[in-house]
Formats: C-alpha cells, structure tokens, sequence
C-alpha cells in the first residue's frame, strides 16, 4: 500500500512545483443556473465537479434525480478564450402508489464548448462573455440519448455593485436535441461576501417557448474558497409552478492547476473576495455542465 502512495505523492509535489498557482483566486462556474462571465486563464487548467438530487411528488407519482458525477473540464487557451467539455452520469426513479419503483442509470450527453470574452466591467457597461455548448449524444445510454446535437448558447453579464455585491444575469437559448424550435433562458442573481473566503447567492431563473411553456425557479447557496486553488459549494432549490419539480440539493467541489504568473502569491490573494461565480446539473439544464437540474416534469 505504501508503495502505492508514494510515488502518487511525489507525482503530485512534482506537479504543484513545476506548474505552480496563479496568483488570482479561482472563479469557477458553479453552483447555480447561471454562468459567470470570467473566464480560466491562459495554461490554467480548471475541473468542475458536483452532485445533484434532484425530487418532487405529485398524483401519488414520486420521481428522483441524482447526477453522481457532473464533471466540467475548462482550459484557458488565452486571456480572452476556453474551451470546455462536460459529462453526466444519471440514475432516475419513479415510483408509483401500488406498484414497484423503476430505475434508469447512464451517461447523459456530452458537451464540448468554449467561452470567450466580450467586454469588461466599466461604469454601467457590464463584463460580458459568450458561451456556446454542442451536447453530443452519440455515447450516451440508451435512455437518455437525443436525436440529433443539441446545441446552447449563453451571454452572461456581470456588474460590480461593490467590494461585496455582485450582480449577474444571463440571457441564452438552447435546443432539446428532439425539436427543431428553440427554448430560451434567463437568469438574475445577486452574491454578497460576507468575509474573505465565503460568500453567499440568490438567483431566479426561468425557461420558456414559443408555445407557451413557462418554467420558472429559484435557488439559493453558499460558497467557501479554502485555498486560492480550490472551493467549494453548496446550494438547493425549488420549482415556482406545477411543471417544475419539487426542488434539488447540489453540492460540489472546484479545483485548479496552472503555470505560475507572478512570484508573489501572498496574503492578498485570500482576502478577494468570494463571490459564487456560478454549473451543474443533469443535462437536462440548458446549459449541461453539472450545476443545479432545471428540467420540467415529464
């Protein structure tokens, strides 16, 4: 078994030596619906991991959600452009009054992205990035494969309303992989820092089309970053009408390795602030990088 460790320990040393740490802290795209409009930065390489559980209960029909593993995968390529890749693995229950429970366990489409950056944060104009998603369907299992690829794109704007308060909303839309018609999506949030290294969010969000469908909710969490390099999350949810399920609980963790981009790391990176920076859940949310499930009822 020792022998098993050591040389996993050394390889990780070796690692953190020769790559090093950024000096900013990171600003991961987790937890809520909406994205942040940062991007990774050139040579760093970010992972975005998590769980969703997902319920509701109506007409004595109970159905549960969990994504066990909703990974993200970001590289910056340069200070203004990422590309980024996700993967979900899904198991669904419904269970019925008088009858057994059924199960469905797999891997969700995968997605292969980029984000890019539009504008930064001056006065009232916001930082603005675009992101653009392609969920592919062909290895994904039998039940929760698509039709076709399901493509998304997304615009999200941020606005510094202070040292502690920050603004986010995201405006986009997203194809289902079954329908030719678009849906679209809107998100409004606010995080507030309580201390250097935690912080706090709300956020509304909201899915409609062209045929009337309008699938609102809220969810709220909060965030620790424990190093400059890692962070982690906490958040849950509820449905706002009939056709959404009843809430979720997301939890997950974001972590980072790059090449060094200044010698001082210091104390002052700890004192940034904290601010979500919101990923996940199932792909079943528009955007299918592991935040928080956004489905209606089926």
């Amino acid at each position: 078994m020792l022998k098993n460790v050591l040389p996993l320990c050394f390889s990780i040393a070796i690692v953190h030596i020769l790559w090093g740490q950024p000096t900013d802290p990171i600003v991961p795209d987790r937890p809520g619906l909406g994205e942040s409009a940062y991007l990774v930065p050139k040579g760093i390489f970010q992972i975005e991991s998590g769980v969703n559980i997902e319920w509701d209960r109506e007409n004595g029909i109970h159905r549960r959600s969990y994504t066990y593993n909703a990974t993200t995968l970001r590289f910056g390529i340069s200070g203004s452009f990422e590309l980024r890749a996700a993967a979900n693995l899904q198991q669904d229950y419904l269970s019925k009054l008088l009858s057994e429970q059924t199960s469905e366990l797999g891997l969700t489409p995968w997605s292969l992205g980029f984000k890019t950056r539009i504008a930064e944060n001056k006065g009232w104009i916001p930082r603005t990035a675009l992101l653009g998603n392609l969920a592919i369907p062909y290895s994904a299992s039998p039940t929760f494969r698509t039709s076709y690829i399901a493509p998304s794109f997304l615009i999200p704007m941020e606005w510094d309303l202070s040292d502690q308060v920050l603004l986010t909303i995201n405006t986009g839309a997203f194809w289902d992989g079954e329908n030719a018609a678009p849906a679209y999506f809107g998100s409004f949030g606010l995080d507030y820092v309580l201390r250097p290294g935690l912080g706090i969010f709300i956020e509304s969000y909201m899915d409609f089309d062209e045929q009337g469908s309008f699938l609102p909710g809220f969810d709220a969490g909060v965030v620790w970053r424990l190093t400059p390099d890692i962070q982690l999350d906490l958040s849950t949810g509820i449905g706002l009408n009939p056709e959404m399920a009843d809430g979720f609980l997301n939890g997950g963790v974001s972590y980072r390795i790059g090449r060094k981009r200044e010698a001082n790391t210091g104390n002052a990176v700890l004192q940034e602030p904290a601010h979500r920076h919101n990923t996940p859940g199932p792909y079943r949310s528009p955007y299918p990088n592991g935040r928080a499930s956004f489905r209606a009822k089926t």
